[in-house]
Parts: C-alpha cells; structure tokens; sequence
C-alpha cells in the first residue's frame, strides 16, 4: 500500500516580506502564505481492493483529496537592465492532506476509508518564465436600470417608474503585478495523523499495528503565479508502503 496524490491547488493568499539586496546586483525575497485545494478521483491509497488492501472489506471506487497549508519560500531574484525576475528557491510547507474514498454505496452497504496526513516537503524551484507588467487604465461605463410598477384603479392606472442609475469612469491603472511559471521538486517527510474506517454509518478509528506512522516520499509539479494569484498542479508519491509486509 502507498500514498499518492495528484492534485490541483489555489492559493487563497499570498503574503509578501522585503528584501536583501547585495552587491552582486542579486537578492533574496521571501514570501509566505496559505494555500487550499482538492482534486477528485486517482488519488489516496493504492491498492482500493480488499484482496490486497487489508484495511477494508469491500472495494472503494470513489475517491476524493483535500489539502491546506502554510509555506515559506526563498527566492534568489536577479537584477538585469530592465528586468527583475526569480531564478531559483527553496520552498518548504506545512501541510494538512485528507484522502477519503469510499465504495460509492449507501445505508447498510456503505464503506469507506479515510487517512489525515501531515507532511513536509523541502522542496527546489526553478523560474521557467516571468514577466512584469503594469495594469493600464481603462473606461468602466455606466449602468441604468429602470423598475416599472403598475397599480391598477377603478378611475385608471397608475404607473410609478423607478430609475437607478451608476455612473461610469475611469481606473487609474499603473499597479504593477507579475505572471511567472515555476517547476518545482523535492522529498517530503510524512506523518499519519488519523484514520478513519467507516462501515455501514460506524465510524472507528484505525489502530492496525501494522500500519506505518511515518514515511517519505516525493513531491513535484508545476506553479503559475497570475498577479498573486496561483494554480499550482502536483504529484506526491510514497517511497515506501504504508502498512508492513504489504506493498
């Protein structure tokens, strides 16, 4: 049995600190902020079958990950003429991963397994691109919008007609913001929180003796950062089975 996930994450928030600048015209940045996601399907334990998965009595079809962190990233930005952009960085996290799949089932026939797992990777970045860019000002016009209500009487209608209007303008523009595409890779320590076993609406937690606490394995993929915001899409690996004399 091992671990893995591949996963698509946004980031939710980015916070940023200031910089050291030293005399060789490169610098460090640091960043640190909290990322959330899931994907749905190919992801958690494998095997799902009880013939080889000894945690479960049924096979689980459905599967479903969830994830949330906090990191920490340092970024050695290099200055050029006209140019300021990341090339490499180190990247470490604090992540909560909860794996869930189930048998697709309900009522008396429902089963599934649950794993929370806290992991953190070390992990080596490299810029493939960057750009930056300054918003431009642009016209927002302006709305209209009429309400029109009859009140009906014996002498005739009445008719009240209601306008609201908004008007438009011009943004400033001039904010600078940048776009960039990271690759991204590393080992990662990982640790069982919880698990969980559900059978037919009962859930108890997983206390297998032979099921492993801790582990390592891989991470790796791919962040687009879109002016603070980011889509960072990933693949994490088990390099050894969770549960002993079982692979």
């Amino acid at each position: 049995m091992k671990v893995f996930c591949f996963a698509i994450i946004f980031c939710v928030l980015t916070v940023s600190s200031t910089h050291a600048q030293s005399n060789t015209g490169k610098m460090w940045s640091f960043n640190s902020g909290l990322d959330a996601g899931g994907w749905f399907g190919g992801t958690g334990v494998s095997p799902l079958q009880p013939g080889t998965n000894p945690l479960i009595t049924q096979t689980l079809t459905t599967q479903v990950a969830y994830s949330g962190d906090i990191y920490f990233e340092w970024l050695h930005k290099t200055e050029l003429a006209n140019h300021i952009g990341p090339g490499v960085g180190i990247k470490t996290k604090l992540v909560w991963d909860y794996f869930t799949a189930n048998n697709g089932q309900s009522a008396n026939n429902y089963e599934s397994l649950t794993m929370n797992y806290i992991n953190v990777p070390v992990l080596f970045e490299y810029c493939l691109s960057f750009k930056n860019k300054v918003s431009t000002s642009h016209y927002v016009p302006g709305t209209s919008n009429t309400q029109v209500s009859v009140y009906e009487h014996s002498y005739g209608d009445h008719i009240i007609a209601n306008t609201t209007t908004t008007p438009g303008g011009y943004t400033q523009g001039g904010i600078p913001y940048s776009n960039a595409i990271f690759i991204y890779g590393g080992p990662q320590i990982c640790y069982l929180a919880k698990g969980f076993h559900n059978v037919n609406g009962t859930e108890t937690v997983i206390n297998n003796t032979n099921l492993t606490n801790s582990y390592l394995g891989l991470l790796g993929g791919f962040c687009f950062y879109q002016a603070n915001f980011n889509l960072d899409i990933s693949y994490q690996h088990g390099l050894s089975s969770i549960y002993t004399g079982n692979r």
